[in-house]
């Protein structure tokens, strides 16, 4: 036996050398999670599919037989719609009458043809079995709305409230067209002026002049020879502070009665301002306080119907909810009426909520209304980029959002303070104006890096960082209102002090207010 020439070298790893290794392992991997949660460039969590290697040899073949059996699925559908449709053209009654051929799609025929493989023949004519089995689920759907009809009586007896879809409102597409809004003004607001005996007017409380229309106002009064009454509701009042309410209030009690109003609580993450005693539970029982007060009046007889109408996204539905849940007799029993989000355009039917046997509400989907003060009929329609700042349209109907953002920021640059607040939410610097002073770039190139709204390459998105920047203005996030104009001292309204007279609205927003409210919590529930 040969000697080796030195003794081998062992294939042993140290131990000390296997812990350094696994510790610079797991520091490389510490450092590598905390790069990438510093790296603003947007990076999906969601693997793709890498699909069929190119250097696999049977691809070719594979997307052959994909390709094959995608079109013998297509060939046996038309073949089944063929089918079908001889089936519908040669049937006739066993009297001699033709039956009119009946149109089904493509489920409810596979439905069909499987029954048939199930079930006995019940006629050696196979139509008139599938008439039969037409008419059997016909009867069933039948049956089954009688039951969700009676279960909704139920509702009704045990104290809910009654909701009815009465009318039926086609939200537009797409962007954002004035005539078709025009043509939902004649149809959902004539309905509702015919209908209603009372209509609240929300309005927004950052910017209640833009969500305004005298136009409207004027033809509430004259309808039904001046016996509608018109209440305004400045809703969302938790994102304006106490002084501009008080302002507005003022400037808006002197046309017209004028009730602040908080529906629902904010959004995650808003910056809202301390009303003390205007909660959502004391503004909301006054509300309904008024609105029982004016339908008990002595001159009133029946039920009185109260017509809520507004601007898409001002609050409407949630004003609705509001006044339902003063009804509930616990937290638990509180009921939502109407749907509700923060997009627009939530609400597509006109729709009818019972509270008792003498309140009816009726939710109305929101109408862009005409600007009557405008000076040319042309200048009426507001632009897309007010309507978009009032969050009227809705996130698919927004085709540029970048104006917006420009009237957003010219608004937000008359107050230093506003405007710095902007800057500490997104926590960029200061911004630099282009050559023509528009910081709208500099400003959503900056809020895309923050964001990781970054395309490829690094670039950033601005449309996507202007819907992120619409979106917390929307919810509250961003400071923003506008102050109501300065007047002179005017007399009251004669119409406005009667009219508060029959709601009961006089001395109701004092120093005393939540004294008030508390003290007749027992009475909104009765």
């Amino acid at each position: 036996m040969t000697n080796k020439p030195g003794k081998p070298k062992s294939k042993r790893t140290p131990v000390r050398l296997r812990h350094k290794i696994e510790k610079a392992s797991a520091a490389k991997q510490r450092k590598q999670r905390k790069l990438a949660k510093s790296n603003p460039e947007w990076r999906s969590r969601l693997k793709k599919d890498p699909g069929i290697p190119n250097l696999f040899p049977y691809k070719d073949r594979i997307l052959q037989d994909i390709e094959e059996k995608k079109r013998i699925k297509e060939e046996e559908l038309l073949k089944r719609r063929e089918e079908v449709k001889q089936r519908n053209s040669s049937v006739v009654v066993s009297d001699g009458n033709a039956e009119a051929p009946i149109e089904y799609n493509d489920e409810e025929i596979l439905y069909d043809e499987d029954m048939e493989e199930d079930e006995p023949a019940v006629s050696e004519n196979p139509m008139s079995a599938l008439l039969a089995s037409a008419r059997a689920r016909a009867a069933a759907y039948e049956e089954a709305s009688e039951v969700e009809e009676d279960l909704d009586e139920d509702d009704v007896e045990a104290g809910g409230v009654m909701v009815e879809h009465t009318e039926t409102f086609a939200m537009p597409s797409g962007p954002f067209n004035p005539d078709s809004s025009r043509r939902a003004f004649d149809k959902i607001f004539k309905s509702v002026l015919e209908r209603a005996d009372v209509i609240l007017y929300v309005l927004d409380a950052r910017d209640p002049n833009a969500t305004r229309s005298r136009e409207i106002e004027r033809q509430i009064r004259a309808a039904d020879k001046g016996d509608k009454r018109l209440i305004l509701i400045l809703n969302k009042i938790d994102l304006v502070p106490p002084p501009v309410l008080k302002s507005w209030l003022t400037h808006l009690r002197r046309s017209l009665p004028t009730l602040p109003l908080r529906a629902s609580t904010p959004a995650p993450n808003a910056k809202t301002f301390d009303h003390k005693a205007l909660t959502v539970k004391a503004t909301s029982e006054t509300l309904l306080r008024a609105l029982k007060t004016y339908s008990q009046g002595t001159h009133r007889k029946g039920t009185t119907t109260v017509g809520v109408i507004g601007y898409p996204n001002v609050g409407k539905s949630s004003v609705i909810n509001a006044l339902t849940s003063r009804l509930s007799r616990s937290a638990s029993q509180s009921s939502t009426a109407c749907p509700t989000g923060a997009e627009a355009g939530i609400t597509t039917s006109l729709r009818e909520v019972k509270l008792d046997n003498r309140l009816k509400l009726l939710d109305t989907p929101g109408i862009v209304f005409p600007n009557s003060d405008a000076p040319t009929p042309s200048s009426k329609r507001m632009s897309p980029a007010r309507l978009t700042l009032l969050s009227a349209l809705p996130p698919k109907a927004i085709s540029d959002p970048v104006p917006a953002i420009n009237l957003l920021l010219s608004r937000l640059s008359s107050s230093p303070a506003r405007f710095s607040s902007l800057l500490s939410t997104y926590d960029i610097p200061p911004l630099v104006a282009a050559t023509n002073g528009d910081m709208t770039t500099d400003f959503l190139v900056q809020v895309a890096r923050k964001r990781g709204r970054l395309g490829k390459g690094g670039i950033p998105n601005m449309e996507s960082a202007a819907m992120a920047v619409l979106s917390d203005w929307r919810d509250g996030r961003i400071h923003g209102w506008v102050e109501a104009p300065v007047e002179k001292q005017e007399a009251k309204n004669e119409i406005v002090e009667g009219w508060a007279e029959e709601f009961k609205l006089e001395g109701l927003w004092g120093d005393d207010a939540a004294e008030e409210a508390a003290a007749n919590d027992d009475e909104m529930k009765e």
